[in-house]
């Protein structure tokens, strides 16, 4: 037989890795990417993801320095081991910069104990670890190394990834960033139907603007000459015709290559009878060998073949040599390797029924004897006796399973070994005392993992499955009623009282110690479903349950709900910290801390204690980083930090946080984190920068309004906001005018109607305000109505005087009057104020107040203040106003200000800007950096200009130099 066929250059597929080495490029110089490679079976992905980690070590000694690690997926059945690929790419990680610098790049012990659970070297690992703690930890991980390193991570065969993995990739789909990171994933395209769980996850990549997606295609006609020749050789070896070829491979070149290396003229009538033409050119005995190989998957161990083979030891050396000569097989590290899978597939598929079963027990029973310790032989375990048709064994083995993804961190594959224990809990014996719980306890189960992972609809199928298993043990009844509640909730919208009701009627009849936590977070859950004294009461009935049961956890979820009940049914929002001053001083997970700090942190910011807010939300973020929960429960402190940054008057704490927000927040709180930077550009007078941010994220803020219409409000507040004037002339039949008449009609139906408390106040200070440009008697009798009826306390009596001193204006009221108003709405206790742009702005109507009324002296001594302060405080829009109302009643001069004075009238990121303009970098050397867009430098630059009265870029570095 000739030497087999190999190609030792890869054929075509220029552009393919064109683009993957551009995004390796971008990772390097800093811009992370992730590659997604997709193409059939056979088609060369590997091989080119090959050629580009080659070409991508060529350059090794560039800055920063390359890592690289590869996690391949492996098929271990439909239910896998959890984070396969990612304890592989920790592994090879661990090998290229070291455990201590792994263990560093963690960023805290926390983390690293997490981490631990997949790389036991790294230390002790967490007896109990959430899935989105683990997830927060990988992120964590890759973004430290990647800050002076070029870390490259590769995964391969997407289509055989565990659940778990799938839902890591989903995250980090919108979440994962990093300095000088690259990602590339390959999957089978054919293997992928309409069901693949791998399929919501390429949706979700789809919509990422760091994603790219590379469509390996079939070889032309010419390539697979090219191929042919390149295989051929010297020419001695017959093949067939080059056409006939490209015909029967469809371009593939795992067949090209096979059919070049066949013997003869004909070819194979079948693809089935071409993948199989090495195989069945061997002997019996490597054949049966081969067989055996591939009911284990497309690698194996030598022990674990030689275990599970028939041939004694030279007989399976032999058989070895002749597969690997006959390039069936490779050998990889300590054992071997299918060249291909479709050849293993293929092989699989010849195997006996009879021979599968007595083949795959021998794997199981080799598997149990060994201790099957690691995840992945504890999955293999329950696929072999499952495929050896020993259905209790399958049981017992997907029991264990389950029980150690509990223990590990993994609920999609604790969702999945329930449902699997389920279906097969009828066909075998003493199904229950073998898994250690009932049929519907592991609905539950099920239903609680996929609660965790927020996949509602599937923890509802999950919950009504356990309710249709007719369980005899009330509290799981009772659990599963409430389960089906919440879930239909929040996949449907759906409010089924009736469950929680029947739940807690169970739970009342019950003696079980348990019983008393369960019915006091079911009374929370009906709490919130509740108003007036049948809220009150359900709230105060939960927290005395907790107290009962001494259950923090239970406690601090009542406390909460009855500190929203308080805020947002009844306006309370000073007495509502009170119980959650208690909740965040219990002894729950860090998770639970999280989640009622911030709703504290929230609600003093509410209430206008903004210092104090910062405060403390800068102590509970701290403590959520330790924990190793900087995405998520950080992220959301970041948020609130952020407003009440912004509200005390610190611009650049409020922009800090509003970029760490906007950088790890999912996709459903982009348009939030828009709406954070939107407002602040529009009080610091920065307008083209707004209009340029949310006509990028116009689609996400359309999408999520769509979705979630209640969100509607925030953004009319914020565009009611921006059509406030300094002087209430607008121009009658400008277009602004009739925005400002729709706007102003939009704000009195939230002012007025159902929405919580501070949603209605918002609206209704910015609606006050905006009265003076569009009039209208009815909105302010609405107003005043409304105002009269909120609540003596937090920031409620503030809001009041501005909407009271608002109307004063709207109305035409007399300049004495107006003075009295706004001096009182000026008036604020200790430690509570106003948000910094109302206060800006409420001492610019007084002022204008005073100015009607005579006192210029006191008028130009304010103006002067605002001048001075606002613009620090990222309010710079009314300080513009106060310079121009100083001018317009002949206070001040309108003169050219001194150069020095122009460049410090700047903001600090203008002031960037025009330095590096003064260097003479263009508009994408600008952005680059400072990360940010060319066209939002451009913004900067064109700001710049008309601000200091330059013509020109030149002109610009010639005022910042002579000012230097």
């Amino acid at each position: 037989m000739a030497a087999p066929a190999s190609s030792s250059r890869m054929v075509g597929r220029e552009s393919e890795l064109a683009t993957l080495l551009d995004l390796i490029d971008e990772g390097r110089s800093g811009r992370p990417r992730t590659a997604i490679v997709r193409g059939e079976a056979g088609i060369g992905k590997t091989r080119l993801v090959r050629e580009l980690l080659a070409a991508a070590r060529a350059t090794a000694d560039a800055d920063p320095p390359l890592v690289v690690a590869v996690g391949p997926c492996v098929d271990l059945g439909p239910i896998g081991t959890p984070f396969g690929p990612v304890r592989r790419v920790l592994r090879d990680l661990a090998d290229e910069v070291g455990l201590d610098a792994l263990r560093a790049a963690a960023g805290s012990s926390a983390a690293a104990a997490n981490l631990a659970c997949l790389l036991p070297e790294l230390g002790d690992a967490e007896t109990e670890v959430r899935a989105g703690e683990l997830a927060e930890a990988i992120e964590v991980l890759l973004e430290n190394l990647s800050t002076d390193r070029h870390v490259v991570i590769v995964i391969e065969d997407l289509q055989w990834a565990d659940a778990a993995t799938l839902g890591l990739l989903k995250t980090f789909a919108t979440t994962l960033r990093g300095r000088h990171l690259t990602i590339v994933a390959t999957y089978r395209s054919d293997d992928i139907d309409r069901f693949h769980p791998l399929r919501p996850v390429l949706s979700e990549l789809d919509r990422s603007r760091a994603v790219v997606r590379v469509e390996v295609a079939p070889l032309t006609p010419g390539e697979v000459a090219e191929q042919v020749s390149a295989l051929a050789g010297d020419g001695r070896r017959r093949v067939p015709r080059t056409d006939e070829l490209a015909a029967r491979s469809g371009g593939i070149p795992f067949l090209v290559e096979e059919l070049v290396d066949l013997e003869g003229p004909e070819l194979p009538e079948t693809l089935r009878d071409l993948v199989l033409a090495r195989y069945t050119r061997l002997s019996a005995p490597a054949q049966e060998m081969i067989r055996v190989m591939a009911a284990g998957g497309l690698n194996l161990d030598h022990d674990m073949l030689a275990g599970v083979s028939t041939l004694d030891e030279a007989g399976l050396d032999a058989a070895l040599r002749e597969a690997i000569d006959a390039r069936v097989l490779v050998a990889a590290g300590t054992g071997y390797g299918f060249r291909h899978a479709l050849t293993q597939e293929a092989v699989y598929a010849e195997i006996l029924p009879s021979e599968r079963v007595r083949v795959h027990r021998r794997y199981a029973e080799r598997l149990h004897d060994a201790g099957f310790g690691a995840p992945d032989d504890v999955a293999a375990l329950a696929e072999h006796w499952l495929a050896a048709r020993d259905l209790p064994a399958a049981f017992d083995a997907t029991a264990v399973a389950l029980a150690q993804a509990r223990r590990g961190f993994a609920p999609a594959m604790a969702a999945t070994l329930a449902e699997r224990l389920t279906e097969l809990w009828d066909q075998v014996p003493d199904a229950g005392p073998r898994a250690g719980e009932t049929l519907p306890g592991l609905h539950l189960a099920a239903a609680e993992a996929w609660h965790d992972l927020g996949e509602s609809h599937r923890a509802l199928r999950a919950a009504e499955e356990g309710l249709a298993a007719d369980p005899e043990d009330p509290l799981t009844r009772a659990a599963l009623l409430r389960m089906r509640f919440v879930q239909s909730f929040n996949a449907e919208g759906r409010n089924r009282r009736e469950d929680l009701d029947a739940a807690i009627a169970i739970l009342e009849a019950s003696q079980a110690a348990e019983a008393t936590t369960l019915q006091s977070r079911t009374l929370s859950n009906l709490a919130l479903l509740e108003r007036g004294e049948a809220a009150a009461r359900d709230t105060a009935q939960a927290i005395a349950l907790a107290e009962q049961a001494g259950n923090d956890p239970a406690l601090a979820v009542a406390l909460t709900a009855e500190a929203w009940r308080l805020a947002d049914e009844n306006g309370l929002e000073e007495q509502a910290l009170a119980p959650l001053e208690r909740a965040v001083t219990l002894d729950v997970s860090p998770a639970m801390k999280s989640y009622v700090g911030e709703a504290y942190v929230d609600l003093l910011r509410r209430v206008g204690r903004f210092d104090e807010a910062c405060l403390v939300g800068e102590q509970h973020r701290a403590d959520a980083v330790r924990a190793g929960m900087e995405r998520k429960s950080g992220t959301a402190f970041s948020f609130v930090l952020s407003r009440s940054h912004f509200a005390a008057g610190r611009p650049a704490e409020g922009l800090a946080h509003a970029r760490r927000a906007r950088r790890y927040a999912d996709r459903g709180s982009r348009p939030s984190a828009a709406r954070l930077f939107a407002s602040h550009h529009h009080w610091n007078d920065e307008s083209g920068i707004r209009d340029e941010l949310l006509a990028d994220e116009r689609t996400s803020i359309d999408e999520i309004l769509r979705k979630n219409p209640e969100k509607h409000s925030s953004w009319v507040v914020e565009r009611g906001d921006t059509l406030l004037t300094a002087t209430g002339t607008m121009d009658a039949g400008s277009p602004s005018a009739a925005e400002a008449q729709t706007t102003a009609a939009e704000l009195a139906a939230i002012a007025t109607g159902d929405h919580p408390g501070r949603v209605q106040r918002a609206a209704a200070v910015t609606l006050a305000l905006l009265l003076r440009d569009s009039p209208s008697a009815q909105h302010a009798a609405a107003l005043r109505t409304a105002a009269a009826s909120w609540p003596s306390e937090g920031l409620a009596p503030l809001h009041a005087a501005v909407v009271i001193a608002g109307l004063a204006d709207a109305e035409g009221a007399s300049a004495g009057e107006r003075v009295a108003l706004w001096r009182a709405a000026l008036e604020t206790e200790p430690g509570r104020s106003l948000a910094v742009w109302h206060r800006h702005l409420a001492e610019l109507r007084l002022a204008t107040a005073l100015l009607d009324a005579g006192d210029r002296t006191e008028a130009a001594d304010l103006l002067a203040r605002i001048d001075a302060e606002a613009s620090i405080d990222g309010v710079a829009r009314v300080a513009r106003w106060a310079r121009e109302l100083s001018v317009t009643a002949g206070l001040a001069q309108h003169d050219v200000p001194a150069t020095g004075d122009v460049i410090a009238g700047l903001t600090p990121r203008e002031r960037q800007v025009l330095e590096l303009v003064a260097e003479g970098l263009t508009n994408p050397q600008i952005g680059e950096r400072l990360f940010i867009s060319p066209k939002t430098a451009s913004v900067h630059v064109s700001a710049i200009l008309g601000k200091i009265g330059a013509a020109n870029r030149a002109e610009a570095a010639a005022l910042y130099a002579a000012a230097s």
